[in-house]
């Protein structure tokens, strides 16, 4: 009896680490991956690493843009499919619970620098609410995503949809002091054409920022497709940090930067971008109670106004 059971025992690997190697493998980025999994990179290479050990093949080839291996492209739909079955099967569990927890799906920035930080106020006042945040790379389709809310960015479509503003994006130039002092940009226009800029990728157009802010503050001819290319704002401001570049993006997502004295803001200039963070849920179900809850608390938590003199003002040569 206990030799059958033995033949018939499952030989998997950890799950941990399949769930590193499909994410990897999904996104093709071990950046996207971790942050999908609320880990760090270092700890979803481990995991990758571990797989492949276990497996005795190479998953994944680690060269400027990953690639699989056949190996690993053999392995990746089964993996995302029996995930998939399975997150479909304890959905369904999760809304039958009388007490379903709160999914939240929010993108990894602002989870980080604005949610994550303030939430302990609300769990001390749903201390029986269980929280379930997930931080894709890009908004989700929250439509067919089965998450309770989310919060998205930029310019969004919310037919359909119960949407409350949480916070308008402002953008601002941002430096490391030793940069500054060793450039010695004169003006706003000479650090635009000179300096070592710093870029966040907008869908395929990888230099949207910054032409956004030479436009609107009238140096709309000076060219800015030069620099480094990253995939968050948090890597362009690691890299400003370490001398890189000058990063543009919202002040109030790295306010502990500023404070510590590791980024300074260049040349009192900050834009409205027209793109916000928005709190959207079903309105079929603004009535459930851990949505209304988190409804009513992130409105005034999180929202942060801007007042009138905050629209930009131009900046001449």
């Amino acid at each position: 009896m206990s030799t059958n059971r033995n033949k018939n025992r499952r030989q998997l690997p950890p799950l941990n680490a399949l769930r590193a190697f499909e994410a990897v493998a999904r996104f093709l980025s071990f950046t996207k991956a971790a942050d999908e999994l609320l880990v760090t990179q270092s700890a979803v290479s481990r995991q990758v690493k571990n797989l492949e050990d276990i497996l005795g093949v190479a998953l994944i080839l680690r060269k400027a843009q990953l690639e699989l291996t056949e190996e690993g492209k053999r392995l990746l739909p089964v993996l995302t499919d029996s995930f998939d079955r399975m997150d479909v099967v304890i959905g369904s569990f999760r809304r039958q619970s009388k007490k379903p927890p709160l999914s939240l799906a929010v993108l990894p920035t602002f989870a980080r620098r604005i949610l994550l930080p303030r939430l302990a106020d609300f769990q001390r006042a749903n201390s029986d609410l269980e929280i379930r945040i997930e931080t894709p790379p890009v908004n989700p389709d929250f439509r067919n995503s089965g998450h309770d809310m989310a919060i998205l960015f930029g310019e969004i479509e919310t037919d359909g949809l119960i949407a409350d503003v949480l916070m308008r994006e402002t953008s601002s130039p941002l430096a490391s002091p030793e940069l500054i002092k060793k450039s010695n940009w004169p003006d706003l226009k000479t650090m635009i054409a000179k300096a070592p800029l710093l870029h966040i990728r907008q869908g395929n157009d990888s230099w949207h920022d910054w032409r956004m802010l030479a436009r609107q503050v009238g140096f709309a001819g000076i060219p800015v497709e030069r620099g480094v290319v990253v995939e968050t704002a948090d890597q362009a401001v690691q890299a400003a940090i370490s001398g890189g570049g000058v990063v543009e993006v919202d002040p109030r997502l790295f306010a502990e930067e500023l404070a510590s004295g590791q980024l300074v803001p260049l040349f009192d200039i900050s834009i409205l971008t027209g793109r916000a963070y928005t709190l959207v849920c079903r309105p079929d179900e603004t009535d459930l109670a851990r949505i209304a809850a988190f409804r009513a608390w992130a409105m005034e938590a999180l929202v942060e106004s801007l007042p009138p003199e905050a629209a930009p003002a131009p900046a001449h040569p």
